[in-house]
C-alpha cells in the first residue's frame, strides 16, 4: 500500500436476523464439547430461533486435505441453505485456514448472511471481507452461550446480528484508555495471531483508515509484541485511525509493560487507544461488526465504539 492506494472497497451488508429464522452452526474448527454445544443449541432455541448443526460438527478435527475439503464443501452448502439465515461457529480452536482453498467467493458473495465467530474463525472473517466483500461480526461462538436474558455476551451477539445500527456504546466502563482521543474507521481485526497469519496472501487484512482491534489468548506479551512488530514491518499500522485492545489473557504483572512497548511502537501514529476492550477468549465476549464503520471514543478513563453506519439491511 502507498499514499494513493484507493479507499477501501464497500462491503455488502447482510439482511438483519428475524425472531424464528434458523441459524446455521458450522465446524471450520475443533470439535465443540457436546455438553457446551447443547447448552448453546438450547440458548439460541429459548431465544426463538431454529437451529442447524454441521453434520461433522462433533467429530474430531484430521488435518488432511481431503477433510479440509468436505469441511469446506459442508460449510457452502450450509450457506446456500435457504433456511439458514444466518451462521455461527461451533467453536475456535485451529483448521479454519486449512479450508480457504477449497471456497468460492461467489457463494458467500451472492448470498450474504451474517457470520459470528472469533479466534480459529477470524481467518474466514478476513476471506470473507477481502474475498467475498462481505460483513462479518466478530462474537462468541455457539459453546460460549448460555440461555439467559441476562447474559452480556448472549445479549450483545442478538442485538449485532438483529438491529442493523445499535446505539449501544460498546465496550463503555470496560474498557480502560490508553491514549485519549477520538477516530472514525471500518472495523478490522480479529485474533492477533490469525491477523498475522494473512499477511502476503489474498486475504491480507485491510487496515486502511481502520479501527484495528485485535485480542489474544494465553501467550506471553512477548508473542503479542513480535505480532504486533511484524504488522508494522508489514507497513498494516501506518494507515490506522485508532486501536481497540481486547482481551489479552497476559499475565497482569505485565500489564504496564506491555503498554509502555505498545505506546512506543505506535508512538509516531497518534491515535487513540483503549485497552481490556471485552471481546475476546474471556466473559464478556461482545460483538463487533467487522468490516463496519464505528467510531473510537477514547475520554477520562474509559473508552468504547458507536456504530457510524449500518451493519445489517
Amino acid at each position: 500500500m502507498n499514499d494513493f492506494s484507493p479507499p477501501p472497497p464497500p462491503l455488502t451488508r447482510p439482511p438483519a436476523l428475524q425472531k424464528g429464522d434458523t441459524i446455521g452452526v458450522v465446524a471450520p474448527s475443533y470439535a465443540p464439547r457436546p455438553g457446551w454445544l447443547a447448552r448453546g443449541v438450547k440458548a439460541l432455541e429459548r431465544a426463538g430461533y431454529g437451529v442447524l448443526l454441521d453434520p461433522e460438527i462433533t467429530q474430531l478435527r484430521r488435518f488432511q486435505r481431503a477433510e479440509d475439503e468436505r469441511r469446506a464443501e459442508n460449510l457452502m452448502k450450509m450457506w446456500l441453505d435457504p433456511r439458514v439465515k444466518a451462521v455461527i461457529g461451533g467453536t475456535g480452536g485451529y483448521g479454519a485456514v486449512r479450508m480457504i482453498p477449497y471456497l468460492d467467493p461467489e457463494i458467500f458473495r451472492r448470498n450474504p448472511k451474517p457470520f459470528v465467530g472469533y479466534s480459529d474463525i477470524t481467518a474466514l472473517h478476513l476471506w470473507l471481507t477481502r474475498r467475498a466483500a462481505l460483513r462479518v461480526f466478530h462474537g462468541p461462538t455457539v459453546d460460549d452461550l448460555v440461555p439467559g436474558t441476562r447474559d452480556a455476551t448472549m445479549t450483545s451477539l442478538l442485538t449485532a446480528i438483529t438491529t442493523a445500527r445499535p446505539a449501544t456504546r460498546i465496550g463503555r466502563d470496560y474498557a480502560r484508555v490508553v491514549r485519549p482521543g477520538r477516530a472514525v474507521g471500518r472495523l478490522m481485526g480479529g485474533n492477533l495471531a490469525l491477523v498475522q497469519q494473512t499477511i502476503g496472501t489474498p486475504y491480507e487484512i485491510d487496515t486502511r483508515d481502520a479501527i484495528l482491534f485485535f485480542e489474544e489468548t494465553r501467550d506471553p506479551m512477548s508473542y503479542v509484541d513480535e505480532r504486533l512488530v511484524h504488522l508494522r514491518a508489514a507497513g498494516l499500522l501506518r494507515d490506522v485511525k485508532g486501536i481497540v485492545i481486547g482481551q489479552l489473557s497476559l499475565d497482569r504483572s505485565e500489564e504496564d509493560e506491555f503498554e509502555d512497548f505498545l505506546l512506543d511502537l505506535v508512538s509516531d501514529l497518534d491515535v487513540p487507544i483503549i485497552t481490556d476492550f471485552p471481546a475476546g477468549h474471556e466473559v464478556p465476549n461482545l460483538t463487533l461488526p467487522i468490516g463496519t464503520e464505528v467510531e473510537l471514543v477514547a475520554e477520562g478513563e474509559t473508552g468504547y465504539i458507536v456504530y457510524r453506519e449500518d451493519a445489517l439491511s
